[in-house]
């Protein structure tokens, strides 16, 4: 009998550590989110710089300042709640199941990401500039014991590479447009569980229960350096569509992984905006923007504006970068160090799980270290 018992919380214990629930199905999902971007409020389309290239504003690629070769920056993401719940089930000294039940209406939360062998070329003299990432790779999952014992596994793992060119218009190079072409092959779980399907040992691999899927989509964007400058800032204006084929992750022979022959949930055609304001020096401080966009309208199905309302900042002071903002209403916070060959960027921000701002929030944590030349 403690043998079975034993076995049952450590396969609940997985669930929560492996595979993804319940409110957090209303999240916004988005292939890559980098660290610099969720420290300063969520914001990519007019700041982005390396690798939010890749499924953000490909004109950026016209504002990285220098070379740069990334051979290994994972980044590694969790929540409160996640941190909080391991915690107490593993500590807990009796009935380890009746410590899983308690977590119930928490989301458990990670995110694995990576950039391998990645390499950027600045516009310099030229009109041009390039990136590209031979291999991206992102793993997310969200897990939620419902109040009523149900488990709805969101979890996602991308794959694929990317290329993004950017190239200036007009004689005074007001105007930037950029191209993504990118490959990517999505494994997901789609099945809900209920506590008995837990119990009577039903399958939770996405290879069983879940889908699979590749496509070939491609991304454009836009920057125009508006005529106006207060305060020796500058501003630019940014606009930028995602998956303009639509993202289903079925123009490419379907992967079929297990008996998981159906695609997985799409990544759907979206659409944003910004203005962000950029003053190269300021008293001791460099490369200082602010910005306020508007994004994934389109991937927000049934959700309200004000989830996709990001307004944040960043300023350097020799080899330290601060950041904050608010993404989606909750605050966010986040600091860089560029120590030549190694970056280290660690930030804090708030994820909306429902379909209104305030409904529930995800505090999350992430960690960047980058090896790069």
């Amino acid at each position: 009998m403690s043998q079975k018992k034993n076995l049952l919380w450590k396969s609940a214990l997985a669930l929560l550590l492996l595979n993804a629930g319940a409110q957090a199905s209303d999240q916004i999902i988005k292939p890559l989110q980098t660290v610099r971007s969720s420290g300063m409020g969520g914001l990519k389309l007019t700041t982005g710089l390396y690798e939010d290239n890749f499924f953000g504003n490909p004109a950026r690629v016209l504002a990285n300042p220098k070379w740069k070769v990334t051979i290994f920056d994972p980044t590694i993401e969790t929540s409160r709640s996640t941190i909080t719940n391991v915690s107490d089930v593993a500590s807990s000294s009796g009935d380890s199941l009746a410590a899983i039940g308690d977590t119930a209406g928490n989301n458990n939360h990670g995110r694995i990401q990576l950039s391998t062998l990645s390499f950027y070329i600045p516009k310099g003299e030229g009109r041009w500039a390039l990136a590209v990432a031979p291999l991206l790779t992102q793993i997310q999952f969200d897990v939620m014991l419902r109040n009523s014992y149900q488990i709805s596994p969101v979890a996602i793992a991308d794959i694929g590479p990317a290329l993004t060119y950017g190239r200036t218009f007009f004689e005074d190079e007001r105007l930037s447009i950029g191209v993504t072409p990118h490959v990517t092959a999505r494994m997901a779980t789609t099945s809900e569980f209920t506590l008995p399907d837990l119990i009577s040992g039903k399958s939770l691999k996405p290879g069983e229960s879940g889908g699979a899927g590749a496509h070939f989509d491609v991304d454009f964007g836009s920057t125009y350096r508006l005529p106006l400058q207060l305060a020796s800032f500058n501003f630019d204006a940014a606009f930028a569509v995602n998956n303009v084929l639509g993202g289903k992750y079925q123009n490419l022979k379907t992967i079929k992984i297990g008996s998981a022959n159906t695609p997985p949930p799409a990544q759907p055609r979206s659409f944003g905006l910004g203005i962000a304001g950029i003053r190269e020096e300021w008293g001791k401080f460099r490369n200082t923007v602010f910005g306020l966009e508007v994004q994934d309208l389109g991937n927000n199905k049934n959700g309200s504006l004000f989830r996709t309302l990001h307004l944040g900042g960043e300023t350097n002071w020799r080899r330290l970068a601060v950041r904050a903002g608010l993404n989606q209403g909750y605050w966010t916070a986040g600091v860089g160090f560029d120590l030549w060959v190694l970056n280290f960027d660690v930030c804090s921000y708030g994820e909306e799980l429902s379909l209104n701002t305030g409904g529930y929030e995800d505090r999350r944590y992430a960690l960047r270290i980058a090896l790069q030349i």
